[in-house]
């Protein structure tokens, strides 16, 4: 599901968005410093309260989102994996959680095992991605990072194990 082009994608958005991010940081830098040269205390409180507010909204809405995407994605493609192959049950399309930073979707999964006749498992769907056309009840063999679906492949019921 995950490419190195992928990553190489949000790098460069990142990127555009650092260099979009920081060009109204040094305007505003540039009038706090002027306006401190003239001293021109109420002008240069106010232009400094306007830059960290300016900083704080661009920094959380624009940089950190991006960030963290890319995060997930150098964990999807260089992280540890697990392979695993249960039954389809549900994905909650309607409501998305964030985990790390990352928006999913829930997605409950079933698997025989000795203990349990049906063992419930829970992953995490990527929300910037198409939903999957899983019926319910289908084997599907994922790939994840800790719970997060990283890869997966349609896949016949699993032998018992002895």
């Amino acid at each position: 599901m995950y490419t190195q082009q992928d990553l190489d994608a949000i790098n460069k958005q990142l990127k555009r968005r650092v260099l979009f991010w920081l060009i109204p940081e040094i305007l505003l830098l540039g009038l706090v410093v002027y306006s401190f040269i003239l001293r021109i205390e109420w002008l240069t409180s106010l232009l400094f309260a306007l830059l960290c507010a300016v900083i704080l909204f661009s920094l959380v809405m624009l940089i950190l989102p991006v960030r963290r995407y890319r995060q997930f994605l150098m964990n999807a493609l260089y992280g540890r994996s697990r392979d695993d192959v249960a039954a389809f049950d549900l994905i909650e399309d309607l409501q998305t959680v964030t985990r790390e930073g990352v928006r999913f979707y829930p997605v409950t999964m079933r698997a025989d095992t000795i203990k349990e006749e049906l063992d419930e498992r829970s992953y995490y769907w990527d929300a910037n991605l198409p939903l999957p056309d899983w019926q319910k009840g289908e084997y599907i063999k994922i790939t994840s990072h800790e719970r997060m679906i990283i890869n997966w492949a349609r896949a016949e019921k699993p032998a018992p194990a002895n």
